[in-house]
C-alpha cells in the first residue's frame, strides 16, 4: 500500500512542478564575463563547464571591459548573468535591480611603479600621471572612488596593465604608476606582464587609510595582503607582502531571471565549487564552498534554496525520502488534494513580497541618506522596529526576520557614518580624475 501511495505523490508531484526526479530543463542562457586570457573570462569559461555538467548552456559574451560594462549588459537585459566585483554592483543591488548568486574571486588593488620612481607611499602620487584602466572597467571605478575617498590630484590615464604597453610607458616616465584591480595570477595577461618584467615595485596603503575604506563602504571593501613573490619568485615581485584592500567579484543576476535557471547555475557551481580554487583560494578548504555565499546580502531566492536543499533537481524527493513521519502524511495529503502544493506556494509568494517591500524602503532610505542622514537613521530605527513587533505579534518567521533585521542593520550602521561625516570639518580637496 506504502508502495502505491508513494507512485501516486511522484506522479501527483511531477505534474505540479513540486519535485522532480527528472532534471530541470530550462532553456539556454547568457553570461557576460571578461575579455580573452583576463581572470573574468577564465572564470566564464568555468562556469560554462559546470553548467554542461547539469545539462545548461551558458552562452558566454565576450569582448568586456569588465566590471562596469558586465552590470550594464544585465541591468539592460542583453545576458541573464554577469561577474561583477561588489562594489561596482553595490548601488545596483541596494536598489533591488540585481541580486547575487555567488562569490567566485576575490580581487585586490594593486598600485605599482617602476622601481627608478620616487613613489613609495600612497601619497606620494598626488600630482602624478596615473594609469587607472578603461572607463568602463572595474579597475577605473574602484581606483576613482579610491582617489576621490583622499585629497590627493591625480592625471588619470585610462590604459590597463593587461595591454602590455604601460611598463614601457612607466619606465620611460610617460606615466608615474598604475592601478589594477583583479584576482591574484588569475589573468594570464597580467601575470605574464608582471612575471617577465623586472624593475617593477608594489605600493602599499597606509593603515589608516585601510580602516577608512571599509569603514566608509563596508559592504564592498576588505583589508587584505598580496603576498611576497606572487607574480615572481627572483627577484621576487612583490618584494615584501603588501597592504592592501579587496573586493569579493561574485556572479550577478536579475530577480526577474527564471527561479528554475538560476538554481540550476548555483547549484552547478556549488557542485563543482573547487574547480573555482584557482580564482578564489578559500574554495580549496575543508567544507570551502561556505565562502561561496558567506557575506552576501541581496541573494537570489532560488540561489538560497540551493544553498540550504542542494540539487535542486531531486531536493524535495530527498527530503521526503529522509522525513519519514512528514513522508506518509505528504503522501496522503498531496495524492488526494494539491492544498500542500498551494500552502507553500502562498508562503514563498509571501516570503517575496515582504523581502521586496524591505528592499524598497532600503533603496528609498539609501537615496535619502546622504542629503538627510538623521531623517534616514530615525526611520530606519522606525522600520526595524515594525518588524520587531510583527516579529512578536508572530506574523513574521524567525528567520525571515533574522535576515531582515541583518539587512536593516547595515543601513543603519550606513546612516551613522554619513551622520559623523556631516558632522566633521571636512577640509578635503575634491579629486580631478
Amino acid at each position: 500500500m506504502l508502495f502505491i501511495y508513494r507512485y501516486r505523490f511522484m506522479l501527483l508531484a511531477a505534474s505540479l512542478g513540486v519535485v522532480g526526479c527528472s532534471p530541470l530543463d530550462p532553456a539556454p542562457t547568457s553570461l557576460s564575463s571578461g575579455a580573452n586570457q583576463s581572470a573574468y573570462a577564465r572564470i566564464g569559461e568555468q562556469i560554462q563547464a559546470s553548467a554542461a555538467a547539469v545539462n545548461l548552456k551558458v552562452t558566454d559574451t565576450r569582448n568586456s571591459q569588465g566590471s562596469r560594462q558586465n552590470l550594464e549588459r544585465l541591468l539592460a537585459q542583453e545576458v541573464d548573468f554577469a561577474i561583477t566585483q561588489l562594489d561596482v554592483a553595490s548601488e545596483a543591488m541596494a536598489k533591488g535591480e540585481v541580486v547575487a548568486i555567488a562569490i567566485l574571486t576575490e580581487e585586490y588593488l594593486h598600485v605599482v611603479t617602476d622601481e627608478t620612481s620616487k613613489i613609495n607611499r600612497f601619497e606620494h602620487l598626488d600630482n602624478k600621471k596615473v594609469s587607472i584602466g578603461p572607463e568602463r572597467s572595474g579597475i577605473n571605478f574602484t581606483a576613482s572612488r579610491i582617489f576621490q575617498a583622499t585629497n590627493l590630484r591625480i592625471y588619470a590615464q585610462n590604459s590597463t596593465l593587461g595591454d602590455g604597453k604601460i611598463i614601457s610607458r612607466l619606465r620611460s616616465g610617460q606615466e608615474d604608476a598604475l592601478v589594477y584591480v583583479g584576482p591574484l595570477k588569475a589573468s594570464n595577461k597580467v601575470r605574464t606582464i608582471l612575471s617577465q618584467n623586472v624593475g617593477l615595485r608594489f605600493i602599499p596603503l597606509e593603515p589608516s587609510f585601510i580602516n577608512y575604506l571599509t569603514l566608509q563602504f563596508p559592504e564592498s571593501y576588505r583589508q587584505a595582503i598580496i603576498p611576497e613573490g606572487t607574480y615572481r619568485p627572483l627577484p621576487q615581485l612583490p618584494s615584501q607582502d603588501i597592504l592592501t584592500i579587496s573586493t569579493p567579484g561574485a556572479l550577478l543576476t536579475r530577480p526577474d531571471v527564471g527561479h528554475d535557471t538560476v538554481a540550476l547555475v548555483t547549484w552547478a557551481i556549488l557542485s563543482t565549487a573547487r574547480q573555482f580554487a584557482p580564482f578564489y583560494p578559500k574554495l580549496a578548504e575543508q567544507n570551502g564552498a561556505r565562502h561561496l555565499y558567506e557575506g552576501l546580502i541581496y541573494v537570489h531566492p532560488a540561489a538560497q534554496q540551493t544553498y540550504l536543499n542542494g540539487d535542486p533537481r531531486v531536493a524535495w524527493l530527498r527530503y521526503l525520502q529522509e522525513n519519514k513521519p512528514l513522508q506518509a502524511a505528504s503522501i496522503m495529503l498531496l495524492s488526494t488534494t494539491t492544498i500542500g502544493f498551494m500552502l507553500r506556494r502562498w508562503r514563498y509568494q509571501q516570503t517575496e513580497k515582504i523581502l521586496r517591500a524591505n528592499r524598497q524602503a532600503i533603496a528609498s532610505l539609501f537615496k535619502q541618506m546622504k542629503q538627510d542622514p538623521k531623517t534616514a537613521l530615525h526611520e530606519m530605527e522606525e522600520l526595524r522596529q515594525s518588524y520587531r513587533l510583527r516579529l512578536i505579534a508572530g506574523t513574521l518567521a524567525p528567520e525571515l526576520y533574522q535576515k531582515i533585521d541583518h539587512l536593516n542593520a547595515i543601513v543603519t550602521e550606513q546612516c551613522l557614518i554619513e551622520l559623523k561625516k556631516q558632522q566633521e570639518t571636512s577640509t578635503k580637496k575634491p579629486l580631478k580624475v
